[in-house]
């Protein structure tokens, strides 16, 4: 119980601490929901039949944007530094703190999430989800792998600027490699080939529907990424 009590304190600090951290509030919440209003005007005005996938295009963009920019500097001060060394002369596990981070963002994801949701309807007369079941579970699902590999960027970067330029390459690329920004048919044949390597690409297509073949590369994407978190959180515990 003392255990959890701790784990539900740390986690309701970080979470606040977000909101004083200027950084965090525009990664988390300005720029996703700044860049799907501005996206989603082009959009529309683009093609009208553009109407039926904006909810989960932007979707899909806000939650990568939430956990592959805002996510790893968070996670790489835990993971590397004083703070690290802090945490574990007090005694404090220090995958209390990495789990919360994690939990964090998700609730950061969904909030972001349930904007885009709500207000696509009346501001781009946008197409809702035929299965809202269905949705809310690829939504949970693609918050899960974004978060993970945010995660996974913080623990493996050494340093701040590292995580930096790490969150960038991957996701630049994916973003135009998804079918997010340019739907996969329209992109060269060798770049077609090499799409399902991209977690988001699976996130988006799920989130527009059942998908088994996605599906079943999402959850391996999880597994594969859970077990090198914990091969990498067992090393950085034991270089202290």
């Amino acid at each position: 119980m003392k255990s959890l009590k701790a784990l539900l304190v740390n986690l309701k600090i970080y979470y606040v601490m977000t909101f004083r951290n200027t950084f965090l509030l525009i990664a988390h919440y300005l720029l996703p929901i700044l860049f799907y209003l501005l996206f989603s005007v082009i959009f529309v005005g683009i093609d009208k039949a553009n109407k039926n996938i904006i909810i989960m295009s932007m979707t899909a963009f806000a939650v990568a944007m939430n956990s592959y920019i805002g996510l790893p500097g968070s996670v790489v001060r835990y993971a590397a530094g004083d703070i690290k060394r802090a945490y574990i002369a007090g005694g404090i596990s220090l995958w209390h703190v990495f789990l919360c981070v994690a939990i964090s963002n998700m609730v950061h994801c969904f909030i972001t999430s349930m904007v885009i949701l709500f207000t696509a309807g009346p501001l781009f007369d946008a197409v809702m989800p035929e299965s809202m079941l269905w949705y809310f579970t690829a939504l949970f699902i693609s918050i899960v792998l974004s978060t993970i590999i945010g995660v996974a960027i913080g623990m493996f970067a050494k340093k701040e600027s590292v995580a930096t330029v790490v969150s960038q390459a991957i996701f630049q690329p994916s973003l135009f490699l998804s079918g997010i920004m340019i739907a996969v048919k329209f992109l060269p044949d060798f770049l077609q080939g090499i799409t399902d390597i991209i977690p988001l690409k699976h996130s988006y297509i799920l989130l527009q529907g059942y998908d088994q073949r996605s599906l079943i590369f999402s959850l391996a994407f999880i597994a594969v990424l859970l077990i090198l978190l914990v091969i990498r959180y067992r090393f950085i515990i034991r270089r202290e």
